[in-house]
């Protein structure tokens, strides 16, 4: 096991003599499989390894991890952090999902103590079923070739700091090539005990329903499959790294990004059309980071509608996720931050039919200000009674401004998504009573120069929900409701919060 592990570091350049390593340590199977073997090469590389160990405050039993965890550090003669953290409470201040909250706490806690020791390196205890987990997860929600890379061996990490003292880190993950039953055996035989979580048995999460569930259903069909998926993802990212050499290749010598600060960049549209369909795609995603500094939101959709723009008129225009605008000027695509003005009179539309949407399917689109609506109708009939009695409850009482629900029995058959217009009005009580969305806008105090970017959903110029805000009073589901449609916001929340 040990030289296995090692023969994998070595070919993937992970570790050189003398590194200052961080660990995160959970006291599961997978982390103190990385510990123990680290600290067994520690001499022989001259590796000095620092341990860092997070309660998240969800479990009972958390505190009884740690003083694990402290006990084996001391063991192993490596220094021990602790970090204590109430993600529950944090997850629904920031509103973000637990999971969501847990990884974003866990990794500021590496990097601080890496700024603290001076680390050059993060070892995280991702193995084999992991990668597979990642790469199926991906393919569910939607990905291109990067996404079905997975996880790399080693992948670099920049600091919060910009520019000349921006810091450079290294995420290493040496058990990337070990099934974690390899690892279980490996500590049987080492007489070592580990902590179980049992949230990994919670398949309330989506990773945990597909390590729990969805994989041991595919491993009835073939046994090696998660050896298979890894296999796969390794394959990809060897793709990958070729196909973006072409990409940065394109970049260098086509695409002009304009001075520090002014965050724009432009290249010649007809060339950039006239490449293959996935080279131009592909220059198009990485000139939206180069804008925004950031991908985490920026999906197909909205590299299809710049490529889209490509061969329209001149002074056309798309607005994108972090306040850009991609614009097409004589022979130029140029794609640069804006902002709203007050007298900004231009619109967005939307229109769906709701005939076209098959049972459970979700459709997502791009909206102008960021982020995406997720749109799905699921019927009632075809639901197990909990779980439809889930719905009636969270329809009727729930408070996330983020997630609604309506009865699509009552919906006329186009729903549209877009800014408002003049002759929208909602619906403010169970009587019936409307008022006019500007006036609602003005008694609730929203700025003039915000109001245009408020996106709706909307029946006729009836406004069902704003997103992010006050939904109406109507399209409630009951008791006799046959057809459930969701509609939840996902992404930055540029341009809907109140």
């Amino acid at each position: 096991m040990i030289e296995k592990v090692q023969n994998y570091i070595k070919f993937h350049h992970m570790i050189e003599k003398g590194d200052r390593i961080v660990v995160g340590v959970s006291g599961g199977v997978d982390s103190v499989a990385l510990l123990l073997l680290l600290n067994q090469m520690k001499k022989e590389m001259k590796l000095e390894l620092f341990a860092v160990h997070i309660n998240h405050g969800i479990r009972e039993e958390a505190a009884e991890d740690a003083g694990y965890v402290k006990q084996l550090c001391e063991d192993c003669k490596v220094p021990f952090y602790l970090f204590e953290e109430d993600i529950p409470v944090m997850a629904k201040k920031e509103r973000m999902t637990e999971e969501e909250m847990g990884r974003k706490i866990r990794y500021q806690s590496f990097y601080q103590v890496m700024e603290q020791v001076r680390a050059d390196k993060l070892a995280v205890a991702h193995h084999m079923g992991d990668q597979a987990e990642t790469v199926l997860f991906h393919l569910i929600r939607g990905t291109d070739l990067s996404g079905m890379a997975g996880m790399q061996p080693v992948t670099e990490y920049f600091g919060a700091a910009e520019g000349k003292n921006a810091t450079s880190y290294h995420i290493i993950r040496p058990l990337l090539g070990c099934h974690k039953k390899e690892l279980t055996d490996w500590l049987v035989s080492q007489g070592v005990i580990w902590r179980e979580d049992r949230t990994n048995t919670n398949n309330m999460y989506a990773r945990n329903k597909i390590r729990n569930q969805v994989i041991p259903v595919l491993e009835e069909i073939n046994q090696q499959t998660v050896c298979h998926v890894a296999a796969f993802a390794d394959r990809i990212a060897e793709y990958q790294e070729f196909f973006q050499k072409t990409v940065q290749e394109y970049l260098l010598k086509e695409v002009v990004k304009a001075e520090s600060g002014s965050g724009s960049c432009e290249t010649d549209r007809f060339l950039l059309k006239s490449q293959e369909k996935v080279l131009a795609k592909a220059v198009i995603y990485e000139m939206l980071g180069m804008v925004c500094g950031a991908r985490k939101d920026i999906f197909s959709e909205h590299v299809q509608a710049v490529y889209d723009l490509l061969d329209k008129q001149s002074g056309k225009k798309v607005m994108l996720p972090y306040r850009m605008m991609a614009e097409n000027s004589y022979e130029k695509l140029i794609i640069r931050k804006c902002f709203v003005k007050e007298d900004d009179s231009s619109s967005w539309k939307q229109v769906i039919d709701l005939k076209e949407l098959s049972n459970g399917e979700e459709k997502r689109i791009c909206l102008p200000q960021g982020g995406y609506l997720v749109m799905q109708i699921k019927s009632m009939k075809d639901m197990e009674w909990d779980e439809g009695q889930k719905f009636l409850n969270d329809g009727r009482i729930s408070k996330n401004i983020y997630t609604k629900f309506f009865d699509c029995d009552t919906i006329k058959d186009t729903l549209y998504i877009r800014t408002p217009e003049a002759e929208d009005y909602i619906i403010i009580n169970e009587q019936g009573n409307r008022k006019k969305l500007s006036r609602y806008f003005i008694d609730e105090k929203i700025p003039v120069m915000n109001r245009n970017s408020k996106i709706v959903a909307a029946n006729g110029h009836e406004i069902l929900w704003i997103i992010g805000g006050r939904r109406c009073e109507n399209y409630k589901i009951s008791d006799n409701t046959k057809y459930i449609l969701s509609l939840m916001y996902e992404g930055e929340n540029h341009g809907i919060s109140y």
